[in-house]
């Protein structure tokens, strides 16, 4: 049942903007004991389909800048096969630290904005 939950809770956090992987992956790594790579492995694939979902309200909506989308898409999915294929160099354990690091670090910019 707490799965069921955390699942409508990340998604709902996604759907809002929040960005709620940080706190699936959380859950995963220290709830439920698994290794980082895989609980990041299970984060991409669950925002696969919640992504999809929030994608085609806000589309709806005209809420996107199509334009800005298409670069950050391009330059994302870049960023994301070098990150993927780099992280195979790095230790379990450091990417948690650096995940960590990471999550820290963008908690204390959202506080510190009005």
């Amino acid at each position: 049942m707490l799965d069921f939950i955390v699942g409508f809770i990340t998604s709902l956090l996604s759907g809002m903007g929040v960005g709620g992987g940080g706190l699936l992956v959380i859950y995963l790594v220290l709830v439920k004991g698994l290794a980082q790579y895989d609980a990041q492995g299970i984060n991409l694939a669950f925002f696969i389909c919640s992504s999809v979902a929030a994608l085609t309200v806000h589309f709806i909506r005209r809420n996107i800048n199509l334009r800005l989308a298409a670069y950050l898409i391009l330059f994302g999915a870049l960023g994301a096969v070098i990150g993927s294929l780099a992280a195979s160099y790095v230790s379990p354990e450091t990417a948690r630290r650096i995940f960590g690091v990471f999550l820290l670090i963008s908690g204390l910019i959202s506080l510190r904005q009005k």
